[in-house]
């Protein structure tokens, strides 16, 4: 399935904000007796909104000026929105070669000071949706944002990639079924970066990047469930209102397939769960997209493509089972017991 959507985090990947909001961290911490904060102090506190800022740079000591010093922040930053601001490098040229895909902004920056920013450096035209910390009920890193993204433009998980340049925006793009690629020249050490399914070094290196997303979707491995195996893995998937047993037949970082005793229809979003009763591991629910249904001797074969993952990032879970069923000793002390 080709990558029709692109959704971008603001500060530390689009725009380099760091100085303007150095300038106003400090306006608001000045009459409560604080160490002036550098450059580097506000990089390594940015990320969670402004009202979770305020809250790390005051300490608990001082937490009771938050209300105070909050509102002194945005009255300097507002003021102040892009007089140091700039945008990174290749940014603008790269946004333009990408004029064929949908593109987004989520930021835990306020929505309207995301959109003012992005509308004064000229970068407003290309976004079909900019979403804020404040514009739902919760910030990345959760997925809500992302998902609220995905069903305003009404892309599929598995057609939209996410592009940050910290853990938050790399948990968020996950949990909601996305792939993430980390920009490495932002806020965040590489190592913090890890987890992100791509890095780029340049923003200009998405364009050579998108063919080989494509690509490793296409030919994702599947791994094989052994007929030994699918009596300890429990996968059910609900039909009308029941929750049914159904067989794991083969998995992939994104897909399932699996043998139901029903018929479940094409194109239809379907609650599932998995877990291993006799192991340690967690069990986890999320939602599949069925592909197709086809009817075999004693039940269907149905595919289906992971869409929505509630308790764990789906390749985490799939990394479990995998596990699970490739570690023969699991089998060996069972026999011994």
């Amino acid at each position: 399935m080709p990558v029709r959507l692109i959704i971008f985090d603001l500060d530390g990947t689009l725009v380099d904000t760091s100085i303007d909001i150095t300038r106003a961290l400090n306006y608001a911490i000045k009459p409560y007796g604080l160490h002036e904060l550098t450059v580097k102090d506000t990089i390594k506190v940015v990320g969670e909104g402004v009202s979770r800022l305020i809250e790390k740079v005051l300490g608990p000591e001082k937490s009771h000026f938050k209300d105070e010093a909050l509102e002194r922040f945005l009255y300097y930053y507002r003021a102040h929105l892009t007089d140091y601001s700039r945008i990174y490098p290749g940014v603008r040229e790269t946004l333009e070669e990408l004029g064929g895909y949908k593109k987004a902004v989520i930021s835990n920056k306020t929505e309207s000071l995301s959109v003012t920013l992005l509308d004064r450096l000229g970068l407003l035209k290309y976004f079909s949706l900019v979403v804020g910390g404040d514009s739902g009920p919760e910030k990345k890193p959760s997925p809500a944002p992302v998902r609220h993204v995905l069903s305003g433009l009404s892309v599929s998980p598995h057609e939209a990639i996410m592009v940050g340049d910290s853990n938050y925006d790399i948990e968020a793009g996950q949990k909601a079924g996305v792939r993430t690629v980390a920009v490495t020249y932002g806020y965040r050490e590489r190592r913090q970066l890890s987890g992100a399914d791509y890095m780029v070094d340049g923003f200009e290196e998405l364009i050579p990047l998108l063919p080989r997303v494509q690509a490793e979707r296409r030919k994702e491995k599947r791994h094989t469930v052994p007929d030994i195996c699918q009596t300890y893995i429990e996968f059910r998937i609900k039909i009308s209102d029941d929750f049914i047993r159904a067989g794991l037949l083969d998995f992939s970082r994104r897909g399932i397939r699996i043998k139901s005793p029903v018929p479940v229809d094409a194109g239809s979003l379907k609650e599932c769960t998995i877990s291993i009763p006799k192991s340690l591991t967690k069990g986890a629910a999320f939602k599949a997209r069925v592909k197709h249904c086809l009817r075999q001797e004693e039940g269907f074969i149905v595919g289906a493509e992971i869409e929505e993952v509630e308790d764990e990032v789906w390749f985490r879970i799939v990394g479990k089972v995998h596990d699970f069923i490739y570690e023969k000793e699991y089998f060996h002390e069972e026999e011994a017991v």
